[in-house]
């Protein structure tokens, strides 16, 4: 725990290492326990103490990570305010009241009519209502389960009494992300008959029908439907789940200082043949390796200069006279899982055929269907 918490919480920045001297960091995966951890002994201690030392004792109160709604006396939430505040001096609270007769948590908004509360969808004034857009090049079904999780999640919220104005939200929202009219309609219809179906009927356990495996693969237009039918077909419990390559930080600058290329691992790397003197080569090898890619280029070294033909790039370097240049070599590719590395290794030889000096078997396991996609 130590090791985690404390030993662990370093990071580097323009060539310097530097070390967080208080709280958990970002993108460390055992910060939402810790938080999770210490919101739950926070509270346990608060109620513990506002029932010792003021006798007040909270009827109903729940938390989201570091949301906390609770219903409790006017006379009482200033007290109960500053004992949350106790705990530490770094954990500091603040209190929003309802205001007439409403009370915003999370995404809900909660209404009090005499002892009695409703419920309605809310959305913060800063919400920019951006989903995936009807026109993006995602696949169809991405686009109707979006705006059927959206009509889902404001129905399944929200009392009855507040129908008709959350449909003209659902409407407007939709419309603005260029989901047609018709089909708005058409969904929020579904929903509708659905959920007075549910009303009459009795409910029943779904049968399973096997283990279902989920795989995530690129999405490429017009081939992925292709690519669904035929794993429906012939493997009915696997699941295709599409991602896109083209991401928010392939967009972005990068605020991490960069990795030396020597120091990474599970890469697939290219190296550019110099040629010799007065004579051009721009011939390249395509490799790949899971150990720090340092410590392969100091064995194609070693290969190159004990006269070993025991890779492509050794073997042209040899029978040429020509010289690799590994000082400036290219990572293409990083890939944790061994199998789909090699795949990306043989694939990026492909793409690359009429310059690479790797050996033909180094793509003899590639299928057809990928020549497709290059």
């Amino acid at each position: 725990m130590n090791f985690c918490l404390k030993d662990n919480n370093y990071f580097t920045c323009n060539g310097g290492f530097y070390a967080q001297t208080f709280g958990m960091p970002m993108g460390n995966p055992l910060s939402p326990t810790i938080a999770d951890v210490v919101m739950d002994d926070l509270l346990d201690n608060t109620i513990l103490d506002l029932k010792e030392n003021f006798n007040i004792d909270i009827k109903f109160i729940v938390k989201y990570v570091d949301d906390i709604f609770a219903i409790v006396k006017q006379k009482n939430a200033d007290i109960i305010l500053r004992t949350l505040n106790k705990y530490h001096p770094k954990l500091q609270f603040t209190m929003e009241s309802e205001k007439n007769l409403c009370l915003p948590f999370l995404d809900v908004m909660i209404h009090r009519k005499n002892d009695s509360i409703a419920l309605n969808w809310y959305a913060k004034p800063t919400s920019s209502g951006r989903l995936i857009n009807y026109l993006s090049s995602q696949p169809f079904k991405y686009k109707i389960n979006t705006a059927k999780n959206l009509i889902h999640k404001i129905f399944t919220i929200s009392h009855q009494q507040f129908k008709e104005t959350n449909i003209c939200k659902i409407k407007k929202i939709l419309a603005s992300n260029n989901y047609p009219n018709r089909l708005i309609q058409s969904l929020i219809e579904q929903k509708v008959t659905e959920i007075n179906n549910n009303q009459n009927k009795t409910p029943t356990t779904k049968a399973t029908d096997g283990t279902k495996r989920y795989h995530s693969v690129t999405y490429i237009p017009k081939f992925y439907q292709q690519l669904d039918h035929e794993i429906n077909t012939n493997n009915p419990n696997i699941r295709l789940a599409y991602r896109t390559n083209y991401t928010l930080s392939s967009i972005f600058t990068q605020t991490k200082t960069p990795i030396n290329p020597h120091q990474q691992n599970n890469v697939v790397y290219e190296i550019t043949c110099k040629g010799r003197e007065n004579e051009n080569c721009n011939k390249v090898y395509i490799g790949t390796t899971k150990r720090a890619l340092g410590v392969r280029l100091s064995e194609h070294e070693a290969d190159i200069n004990k006269k070993k033909n025991s890779t492509a790039l050794a073997q042209h370097v040899l029978t040429s006279g020509h010289t690799a240049d590994l000082a400036n070599v290219k990572i293409l590719d990083k890939e944790k899982r061994e199998r789909a590395r090699y795949t990306i290794e043989s694939l990026r030889i492909l793409q690359k055929r009429e310059k690479t000096i790797n050996k033909k078997e180094d793509t003899d396991d590639i299928a057809a269907a990928y020549m497709l996609c290059l």
